[in-house]
């Protein structure tokens, strides 16, 4: 038996959708050779892979049309600050509307939810709720304090030397109107 061909380099150091395969002219032989493993549903990781959060979200999002990262995943790539019980934590956030089936997939937290357009956003190749939202989501998981100490990180003038960016990510307008877009939070 042959080894199998090399992986192209784009998807051999993360996980990729089979949507990303085919344009790399992957076959179906090729997709279920031994040095890859399947993460469920229309994504593969190359093995010996670590994990980490952001390839793993860009694929998700990718690989499930319609749908977004949010909650504590969205909260994490942008950095923001969590409590310690947070931390290390390997579940993915997945937010669908009604229109969608639920989402079911090994390790991914499923969430119906009513989101309008505005309050997604794609962020560095991945498909997620704003900063706005993501706070009224952790809202539902966060102690008040907590909550408050995310808003401020998200209405705070960002240091460009330290931070890349030159806009707080939020204003207090936004957070505002957020709780007035969605009353039974």
């Amino acid at each position: 038996m042959h080894p199998p061909a090399a992986l192209p380099a784009h998807l051999a150091s993360a996980p990729f959708t089979v949507y990303e395969a085919r344009a790399a002219a992957l076959g179906s032989a090729r997709l279920r050779a031994s040095d890859l493993a399947t993460a469920g549903r229309l994504l593969y990781l190359p093995t010996g892979w670590e994990f980490e959060l952001r390839g793993l979200a860009r694929a998700l999002s990718s690989a499930t049309p319609g749908a977004w990262i949010s909650h504590l995943t969205a909260a994490v790539l942008l950095g923001l600050w969590l409590p310690s019980w947070f931390r290390g934590c390997r579940e993915l956030h997945l937010s669908k509307p009604k229109a969608l089936p639920p989402v079911r997939r090994d390790g991914v937290v499923g969430h119906t939810v009513l989101a309008f357009e505005d309050e997604l956003m794609v962020w560095d190749g991945i498909r997620m709720s704003t900063p706005a939202r993501t706070w009224l989501d952790l809202a539902r998981v966060l102690p008040l304090e907590d909550l408050v100490a995310v808003g401020d990180q998200l209405v705070r003038q960002p240091r460009l030397e330290l931070e890349n960016r030159t806009e707080p990510w939020a204003t207090l307008p936004q957070l505002r109107d957020m709780l007035i877009r969605h009353p039974k939070l």
